[in-house]
């Protein structure tokens, strides 16, 4: 046993130690790895402590949790690996961290990732994080600066804010949030096959993105069931108050997601509104969208800026299939004149069906300019006229190509761009596969030379 050392004498004795299999620092199993003189398995049981483990954790280890119920917050704070050599927190199927009974301070995750770098989370439960009030329960937050952070199949659910003040009182919860909050950011970010799911948000969101936060890719995540916006890109709400316009998610791929049923129609903050996004960007820059599948949504995708004279710019949304949300398909602009717009838009390659209530297929709001529209399949809830709103204003210098138009009735004369107004024949619309049969006339007729930089 090695107790009562200090913490620098247990790392001497623990490099001394290369060549034994295994032994203890703790009360807590740690095995070593050969083929790295410092990499170490360090093994938590039911009852033991994670954060005892992860303080001991250096560059290349593995702190490993076994199945069991974990009552406990984490916090990592300035730790760092490196590139060859990450500090991974994993948790073996079963592994659950609970807050039944904790009080968040402030904004505080379950787990909470500060000012750290080369940091690995990996397969755990994260669930019953609650709180009354404006303290914010998260699930797994990321904060602060540091880069190469990876968040990777975790189950994050049941974390909640049960306030049921109205906007604008200060409440909210994530599920999993990055919050670049200093001025040397967060960069080269991994958010992968995390199921986001159940959780109470109230003013906030599922999965967030949001101040200075540089390269990052979301990937193959599912969030659904949560009543609020499902993914969130933000910028410009003074994270980072000293960084200007760093003070926004931007270079990010948001590819292979899956975002079904967040709605805020019975979110207490919004007394009864649905206006929750599948897909939200609200002031981010340079971001891709691709072969993300949104559906049950208020709205699929939104691209919009809350913020006076600020706009979400460089968007790329291509290859997704938009289907079966309550409100709109795509909303594009500032939700009043009074607010930000959107700027270098690109929707491409896009196939929507049947999203239609206070908007419709495609829904132009406020300020749109720049923005390019081709090759889409649109397949409406009413006629094919009905399927594209321009429900605002303050838009210029808009490019629409050549789409194709479907609906209950083949009246198009207000469409934008070059149209065609045919049934795309998808195999099979009501179950949500918006692939096309072999004899869909918008085979081959879509215009591969259009503009995809803006």
């Amino acid at each position: 046993m090695l107790n009562n050392l200090s913490k620098s004498k247990q790392r001497e004795i623990r490099m001394k130690h290369v060549a034994r299999k295994s032994f203890f620092f703790s009360g807590i199993l740690i095995a070593n790895i050969f083929g790295g003189a410092q990499a170490a398995t360090i093994i938590v049981n039911p009852g033991q402590s994670i954060q005892t483990a992860v303080n001991s954790a250096v560059a290349g280890d593995i702190v490993q949790v076994k199945a069991g119920t974990y009552n406990q917050k984490i916090v990592i704070s300035g730790k760092n690996g490196n590139a060859d050599n990450f500090i991974t927190i994993k948790g073996d199927a079963g592994a659950v961290i609970t807050g039944a009974g904790l009080v968040p301070a402030g904004r505080e995750g379950l787990i909470s990732i500060k000012n750290s770098s080369y940091i690995k989370i990996d397969g755990f439960e994260i669930a019953n994080f609650t709180y009354n009030g404006s303290n914010t329960p998260v699930g797994i937050l990321v904060t602060g600066y540091g880069s190469n952070i990876q968040i990777l199949g975790n189950k994050i659910h049941g974390i909640k804010n049960t306030s049921t003040c109205k906007d604008p009182c200060p409440v909210g919860a994530h599920g999993l949030a990055v919050f670049g909050t200093h001025a040397n950011g967060i960069t080269d970010l991994l958010l992968k096959k995390n199921e986001v799911y159940d959780n109470v948000l109230q003013a906030s969101e599922a999965l967030v993105v949001n101040g200075n936060v540089d390269r990052f890719e979301v990937l193959n995540n599912d969030v659904h069931g949560n009543n609020n916006i499902g993914f969130d890109f933000i910028g410009y709400e003074n994270e980072c108050a000293s960084c200007g316009e760093k003070d926004r998610a931007r270079n990010g791929i948001v590819r292979g997601n899956t975002a079904t049923n967040n709605s805020s129609v019975k979110n207490p903050w919004y007394g009864g509104q649905g206006s929750a996004a599948g897909f939200y960007v609200d002031g981010g820059r340079y971001i891709v969208f691709e072969r993300n599948i949104s559906t049950g949504n208020d709205i699929g995708f939104e691209f919009a800026s809350e913020h006076a004279g600020k706009a979400t710019e460089d968007i790329m949304m291509m290859n997704n299939f938009v289907f079966n949300n309550r409100d709109a398909g795509l909303s594009v602009g500032g939700y009043s004149s009074s607010t930000g717009g959107s700027r270098r838009i690109n929707v491409h390659n896009n196939s929507f069906y049947k999203n239609k209530g206070w908007g419709t297929e495609i829904t132009f709001q406020f300020k749109v300019t720049y923005s390019n529209f081709s090759n889409n399949i649109i397949f409406g809830k009413g006629s094919a006229d009905e399927s594209y709103d321009d429900a605002g204003t303050g838009h210029s210098q808009n490019v629409w190509g050549k789409n194709l138009w479907w609906g209950t009735s083949t009246e198009s004369s207000n469409l934008p761009g070059t149209r065609i107004v045919a049934d795309p024949k998808y195999v099979s619309a009501a179950t949500g596969d918006l692939s096309t049969q072999s004899t869909s006339p918008a085979i081959d007729v879509g215009a591969v030379s259009a503009n995809v930089t803006g």
